[in-house]
């Protein structure tokens, strides 16, 4: 649920139909600080149903839709003027991405709407808001819904390539492709010889650079340098325990002469 600010109460004077200047009341926790005198209000979608009403300019580029924006806000019920929500009570900005659908819809209507440092008052009907239903008890069910949005920041979003050509920056040129390569040579570290050389080429065996290659320290029992030597002592002993137990099938010795003449010979005499 969107979050507001402040427990504050605004005046009924915004509830005429030309939404006359709403004026904020110190509470206990916070002062919100908006100027008595607010610019005329401006329906947004043409329906009357996200009306927004300046009353503090900003500047700069509005945001776009993918920008990130932060903002400070209190929701407030315009029949009774009733704070449901405020991050300035909480005392932490609200960011969201424009264009998502994480917010109703008189916020993806109105925020875009707004200038960096502007200060806003928009009223929200039941269809850009929680609609018939509502988030009782909290807002009952076809409510308009009041917020006063401050538009603290405005991260653009990132620029979309408009072609492949854009993605791929390789150089193309002759000269281009020298001189890269040089370049990379240049960076290109020295091969170590030795046993540190013998150690870097067995990183790059797959199952000893498993976890290397991603720049991660492997478990102490998945380490190869420890589980290898482990599994061929275990093997070993256990070889040597078949060995002295006398585990070994070694064969059966095979008499001599064939079996025909054995059998005669065992035969007892008649």
């Amino acid at each position: 649920m969107l979050a507001v600010v402040g427990l504050v109460a605004v005046s009924r004077a915004a509830l005429q139909p030309q939404l006359r200047s709403a004026s904020l009341v110190r509470s206990a926790h916070v002062v919100c600080t908006t100027p008595v005198d607010q610019a005329p209000a401006v329906d947004l979608v043409g329906d009357g149903g996200v009306l927004k009403s300046i009353s503090r300019a900003g500047e700069g580029a509005a945001p776009q839709k993918g920008a990130v924006v932060e903002v400070h806000y209190v929701g407030m019920l315009p029949e009774t003027g009733a704070v449901f929500d405020s991050s300035r009570a909480r005392g932490k900005p609200f960011k969201f991405t424009v264009g998502e659908g994480k917010v109703i819809g008189g916020w993806e209507v109105g925020v875009p709407s707004m200038l960096p440092g502007e200060m806003a008052t928009l009223t929200c009907a039941p269809q850009y808001a929680y609609g018939e239903k509502g988030i009782p008890p909290t807002i009952p069910p076809s409510s308009t819904l009041q917020f006063e949005i401050e538009l603290l920041s405005v991260q653009a979003p990132a620029s979309e390539a408009s072609s492949f050509a854009e993605f791929n920056q390789a150089p193309r040129t002759p000269s281009e492709i020298k001189e890269a390569y040089q370049q990379k040579m240049a960076q290109k570290a020295s091969p170590l010889e030795g046993v540190e050389g013998f150690i870097n080429w067995a990183k790059n065996i797959y199952i000893f650079g498993l976890f290397s290659s991603k720049g991660e320290r492997p478990p102490w029992y998945l380490n190869p340098l420890v589980t290898f030597p482990t599994i061929f002592a275990f093997v070993g002993v256990l070889f040597y325990l078949v060995i002295i137990l006398d585990g070994v099938h070694r064969g059966t010795a095979i008499p001599d002469g064939d079996d025909l003449s054995s059998f005669i010979s065992d035969m007892p005499a008649p």
